[in-house]
Formats: C-alpha cells, sequence, structure tokens
C-alpha cells in the first residue's frame, strides 16, 4: 500500500481513501495497481460489512488518471495496455468485492473516477459535486470493458450521452439520471454517509452478498457466476442469521446478524 491510498477500519466500516488531495485526488499508475489488493484485504476482514471509497479532502473524491503520467504510462499503445490493465484489475476487484462498496463522493469526479465511483455498488454524492468524463476531449478511448461496465451500471443511454458529449453533469442532473442513490448537503455529507453505512451493516451479510452475485448475473450470464449466485441464496436459506431474521421479527425486536 502506499501513502496515496489510506485504509482503515471504524467498527463494521472499512474506508479506502484517495490521498492526493494535491492532485485532486487523481488516480496514478501505482495507485490503480494497489486497489486489487487492498479491496481483497479489507473484504476478508469478517468485522466488515461494507467498504466506503472517498477522496481526501472536500475539492475532489478523484479527479480521474494523473495526466501528469501520460506521457511516460500512456505515451504508446504499449504502455497504454498496462495502464488499461492496471484500471479493469482495480475496478474489477470493487465490482467482485463480496461486500457492499459506497463511493462517498464530494466535489469532482471525473474520468477514472467515474470508472472507480461506477464499480462500486452504491453512490451517494455531496449538493457540489460534478461528473464528466473527458476522454474525447483528451483523444483516449475510455476502453471497451469500461465501457461495458460503465452501461452496465448506469444505462446504454447515459453512458452514450457521457462518452460523447464529454460535459459536466451537475449532482442534480446526476441524481435525476441515476448515476448517482442520494444527494447530501456538503455540511451534512459525513452524517449522511454515517447513516447509509450504518444502515447497510445491520443488515444479514449473507443475504446482501446473495443480492449482489444475484443482481450481476442479470447482465453477466455466466454459467460461474450464475452458480455462485444460487450457491449463496442456497447458504441464506440454511444460515443461523436466516434463523435470528424469523426469530427478531416473531419477538418484534432488532436482529443481531454473525454473518453465519
Amino acid at each position: 500500500m502506499t501513502s496515496k491510498l489510506i485504509t482503515e477500519q471504524r467498527g463494521p466500516i472499512g474506508y479506502l481513501v484517495l490521498n492526493t488531495p494535491q492532485r485532486r485526488n487523481a488516480l496514478s499508475l501505482d495507485m490503480w495497481q494497489s486497489i486489487p489488493e487492498i479491496i481483497t484485504t479489507l473484504d476478508q476482514i469478517s468485522e466488515i460489512r461494507c467498504i466506503v471509497i472517498a477522496g481526501s479532502g472536500t475539492e475532489a473524491f478523484c479527479a480521474g488518471a494523473d495526466i501528469s503520467e501520460f506521457e511516460t504510462n500512456r505515451a504508446s499503445e504499449d504502455s497504454a495496455k498496462i495502464y488499461d490493465r492496471a484500471t479493469q484489475e482495480a475496478t474489477l476487484a470493487i465490482a467482485n468485492c463480496s461486500k457492499p462498496v459506497i463511493a462517498a463522493i464530494r466535489g469532482i469526479c471525473y474520468g477514472g473516477g467515474v470508472a472507480l465511483a461506477t464499480a462500486c455498488d452504491l453512490r451517494v454524492a455531496s449538493n457540489d459535486a460534478k461528473f464528466c468524463i473527458p476522454a474525447a476531449r483528451l483523444g483516449v478511448a475510455y476502453g471497451m470493458k469500461g465501457t461495458s461496465a460503465l452501461a452496465n451500471q448506469i444505462g446504454y443511454a447515459l453512458a452514450t450521452e457521457m462518452l460523447l458529449t464529454a460535459r459536466v453533469y451537475s449532482a442534480h442532473e446526476a441524481l435525476m439520471k441515476g448515476l448517482i442513490h442520494q444527494l447530501a448537503p456538503p455540511e451534512e455529507f459525513d452524517n449522511v454517509i454515517a447513516g447509509y453505512t450504518s444502515a447497510i451493516a445491520a443488515n444479514a451479510p449473507l443475504s446482501m452478498r446473495a443480492a449482489k452475485w444475484a443482481l450481476k448475473s442479470t447482465v453477466n450470464t455466466s454459467p460461474e457466476l450464475k452458480q455462485r449466485a444460487e450457491e449463496a441464496s442456497a447458504l441464506c436459506a440454511n444460515s443461523a442469521d436466516y434463523a435470528e431474521g424469523r426469530s427478531a421479527f416473531r419477538d418484534k425486536r432488532k436482529p443481531s446478524f454473525r454473518g453465519v
């Protein structure tokens, strides 16, 4: 892990914070390459129920890829392939995490930042957030796999508009178009994120995992993913948490789930 990326655990919530505020939390190649291991580590901590990805400071969630590296890391077809592979592996690690992952978006969310955010399951943004995929203004391709993932997550129509116009969307537009799930005033942002994560952390981990795999199998019909979804569903039916959920409902009390 690098100091450009900070991880911590606060009770049942794991955090990954992009920590290059002087560059608006732009992602360098080594940051992209470090993300899969970090997400895997957080995913393997049983006490963690959900993961938050955020940017350091209030100016930006992530301004995208670090353009200052393009002359060395994306100046040729071969170097571009290495860079694209790193971004794909990072976003896949987030998308394939067994726990809910939330993007906490304050300020700018551009390019690679949009890819990072849309790899998450849920997106909460401050009212002053701005969204853009400027690839068409830079002369670079967003990438086939990245484009496919974007369209699967936010819809073909919106993905088309974002990629072809390269325009900036306000937080309100992003909410209306389905790019984000919830807005929060900047002064209340941390409280809204805390409430969001607390509600998710209180839910049954096995149920949330089953829901993730079932949802993903609707856009990826591979036999492996279908089997994973079916196994996760069966695990819920035989779990102690299911028994606890029924008991709590019957006793009119709050359930206490253990993920087993």
